[in-house]
């Protein structure tokens, strides 16, 4: 059974009022009690090996357009791309183990001319995009679906409709080394993948609704050494039943610099600011890792825990955190809503403040504090009533291009594999 969102949101209120007694079985959808299927971490993998056997495709030298030089292509090999601004949205839906660079990071530029959907979409198995950046799409700058491998390598997105670079139904890929602004959903994005066997490393998250959104997504799925600043909230993983095999599940946050997500003027026209204020918010998921992150500067939570709610509500159920250094947070550096399923585990965090209290001892909580719910849930109904600040996706900051690195030996490198596989 299902409710409309509003009879949703209404339940969940009693809830925050009474406890966990306002909300009936039909309206909470708990997960199953039994151990994750999948790890949240994954294995080390080697380095992606090089193709032997390519072909380059020079643009503008050979083609007068990207896509031109996609279509002339084989499997393994290179478009190579020289500096220029190229009015186009690229599709690779026909060559796999295709590789797409460009020669200059910040002057290699796709432009949608706010009218075309994806700067690049790729539809089929290992295609890997390099060094390039992608602006001023309705829908999204970098974008893979239903594959099986992938990769995003010293990219910039910005101002883009809905995400920066962003893939749904994927397995076996990576983004490292890339940069995304001023997207009205999240800079990254993982969704709907169990295992995902994917990585994210060594990127930077700014000026977006949410830095990294990861729906109904885990097992062997990793983001570390990453940076999420002003956003409207850093990095939430959640459990939606918008996208298939909720909840999310089994991922591991790590080693990430996570502050000031708090940017009313970031745009916003999914649910950014219902997260609003958060550092980590772990949204209806359950079996996550959090560890070893620095989470400071936000005014509501540093690090939370707390149920999702869409056509069921989804509690946050057997969730690790451990060793991470949270301060600054206006309500509580840790926190954990009601309603929750249990298992719940904090420790060896650095942390000032806590709802409920004492909640760093390494026990297993039994029950989350009510009020931390109605702090989100407030949001969550301002953002339904059409009442949330929002900027405009069309004018958002530029990016700081000269901190972002490019490829290093991008015109001489030969094109490789998207990832290794692992033996998992």
């Amino acid at each position: 059974m299902t409710h409309r969102r509003r009879d949703v949101l209404r339940a969940l209120g009693a809830a925050g009022a009474v406890g966990t007694a306002g909300l009936t079985a039909a309206h909470l959808a708990s997960a199953d009690q039994s151990a994750p299927e999948f790890p949240a971490g994954q294995p080390l993998r080697g380095e992606p090996r090089a193709y032997e056997d390519y072909t380059v495709h020079e643009v503008p030298g050979q083609y007068d357009t990207i896509q031109a030089a996609v279509n002339a292509a084989a499997p393994e090999d290179l478009v190579l791309v020289e500096p220029g601004v190229y009015r186009e949205a690229v599709a690779v839906t026909d060559t796999p183990r295709l590789t797409i660079r460009g020669t200059d990071r910040n002057e290699v530029i796709l432009d949608g001319e706010f009218k075309r959907q994806d700067g690049v979409l790729a539809t089929v198995d290992d295609v890997v995009v390099e060094n390039l950046t992608a602006r001023h799409y309705v829908r999204n700058g970098f974008f893979w679906s239903s594959v099986s491998g992938w990769r995003g390598s010293y990219l910039t997105a910005y101002n883009n409709q809905v995400y920066g670079i962003y893939n749904i139904d994927s397995q076996h890929g990576r983004y490292d080394n890339c940069y995304a602004s001023g997207h009205t959903d999240s800079g990254f994005y993982i969704g709907q993948c169990k295992p995902c066997h994917a990585l994210i490393e060594n990127v930077r998250s700014e000026n977006n609704a949410i830095g990294y959104s990861g729906t109904n997504a885990g097992g062997y799925l990793t983001v570390r050494d990453s940076v999420w600043r002003n956003n409207m909230g850093g990095i939430v993983p959640n459990s939606l039943d918008s996208e298939a095999d909720p909840p999310q599940d089994s991922a591991r946050f790590e080693n990430n610099l996570v502050e000031s997500n708090h940017n009313a003027d970031a745009p916003d026209e999914g649910f950014g600011y219902a997260a609003f204020g958060t550092g980590i918010n772990v949204a209806g998921g359950i079996d996550n890792e959090v560890v070893g992150n620095t989470v400071r500067d936000h005014p509501n939570f540093g690090i939370v825990a707390v149920p999702m709610v869409d056509d069921n509500v989804y509690p946050p159920r057997n969730n690790r955190f451990l060793d991470n250094d949270v301060s600054g947070s206006g309500r509580a550096d840790l926190a954990v809503g009601a309603p929750e399923d249990g298992g719940n585990v904090f420790e060896g965090n650095r942390a000032d403040s806590t709802r409920p209290g004492g909640l760093d001892g390494g026990l297993r909580i039994l029950g989350g504090d009510p009020w931390v719910t109605m702090v989100l849930l407030e949001q969550f109904t301002q953002l339904d009533n059409g009442e949330a600040p929002r900027g405009d996706w069309r004018s958002a900051p530029e990016p700081p291009f000269d901190e972002l690195e490019g490829m290093p030996n991008a015109r001489d490198a030969p094109p490789r594999e998207a990832v290794r596989r692992g033996e998992s």
